[in-house]
């Protein structure tokens, strides 16, 4: 990300990244450790509940392959990555 700020002296080039536009700014993808199987612990009385976070007064979401308990990680890993602030999270039905 430096090198694509500062675009001098970065990599083989001289400063063309070779990105476009839509790919730098494209958030990253979701980290393994977040997700969940489907029909896991989220399934309650054939109800699935999706996590949903709340970053700088908006709420995003639903979330549902987000794994129970990682909730509140998952905020404040996705709020940034939008440069937004987190708030929140809470499961709610999907």
């Amino acid at each position: 990300m430096l090198c694509l700020t500062l675009s001098a002296g970065c990599g083989p080039g001289g400063g063309e990244s070779g990105l476009s536009a839509e790919e730098i700014d494209a958030p990253k993808a979701l980290p393994p450790e977040y997700l969940g199987e489907e029909g896991g612990p989220g399934q309650v009385e054939g109800n699935t509940i999706c996590c949903n976070v709340k970053c700088s007064g908006t709420w995003y979401g639903p979330f549902p392959k987000v794994v129970y308990d990682h909730c509140a990680a998952y905020g404040r890993y996705y709020c940034p990555q939008r440069s937004l602030k987190y708030q929140d999270s809470r499961w709610k039905n999907c």
